[in-house]
């Protein structure tokens, strides 16, 4: 049996062509808005963490974390379980760390997970209050949606763009 070049190419297209509702006749698919219901949750639990981590409630800020979640810190062991990591940052507050300001690069859901790229800044205060310095960095957050639908951070990873000063 031999087929002409014309509909050989057309069965090759209908071969490799994703079936539509528009092909089954029910009208083009809708997008489902789960992608921007999904930032828009994040960029809200990452409003809440800054908002209440700069008002010195880093216990009230790790609530933004899964019971499971592991914090990954810069030059540290990893932290494991929402309590111990508000106990890290309650002593990064105690540090000095304050004015904390994230801001997200890059975002994507994957199922009931979604990674988030950003970027973050602080400043880091003397006791009596003054700028001591400042920082600024990059981070990466894995966040798992609970079974009720919410979005919490599950693996959460942050490192300094500022370069290290040798001997300190």
């Amino acid at each position: 049996m031999t087929v002409s070049r014309p509909i050989a190419a057309l069965l090759v297209a209908l071969m490799f062509a994703a079936p539509t509702r528009a092909v089954r006749g029910q009208g083009p698919a809708k997008p489902t808005g789960e992608p921007a219901s999904a930032r828009s949750a994040i960029d809200a639990a990452n409003t809440r963490f800054s908002d209440q981590f700069n008002k010195g409630d880093a216990a009230e800020a790790a609530k933004v974390y899964t019971s499971d979640a592991i914090l990954m810190p810069p030059n540290g062991a990893p932290v494991k379980g929402q309590s111990a990591i508000a106990e890290f940052w309650t002593g990064r507050w105690k540090a000095g760390i304050r004015n904390v300001k994230l801001a997200t690069t890059e975002f994507a859901v994957h199922g009931n997970y979604a990674h988030e790229l950003g970027t973050y800044e602080l400043e880091v205060h003397k006791p009596d209050g003054t700028v001591a310095g400042r920082d600024h960095g990059k981070y990466m957050v894995l966040w798992k949606r609970a079974p009720g639908g919410g979005w919490h951070w599950y693996r959460d990873i942050y490192n300094s763009s500022v370069a290290a000063t040798p001997g300190k």
